[in-house]
């Protein structure tokens, strides 16, 4: 490990080196998660927006992704 670590920091002006160090790495496990959550999110957008495309006009109000996930107003 600390021969790689001063592999990286000797050619860490290389391009190819700096492209690579300056990629965010993440557990495989973590990054399926994520990409598997950010489709079901875009699935549940697109199913939305085709309801609302085939209703009535005015019978589904639009409300913001912020305003969904508050669950009570505190007083």
């Amino acid at each position: 490990m600390n021969y790689n670590q001063k592999l990286k920091e000797k050619f860490q002006y290389h391009p190819q080196i700096r492209r690579i160090a300056q990629h965010r790495h993440l557990p495989k496990s973590i990054f399926c998660q994520i990409k598997e959550q950010r489709i079901m999110r875009e699935a549940r957008r697109r199913k939305e927006l085709n309801r609302r495309k085939h209703s009535k006009p005015g019978s589904m109000p639009f409300v913001s992704e912020r305003k969904k996930h508050i669950v009570a107003v505190v007083k």
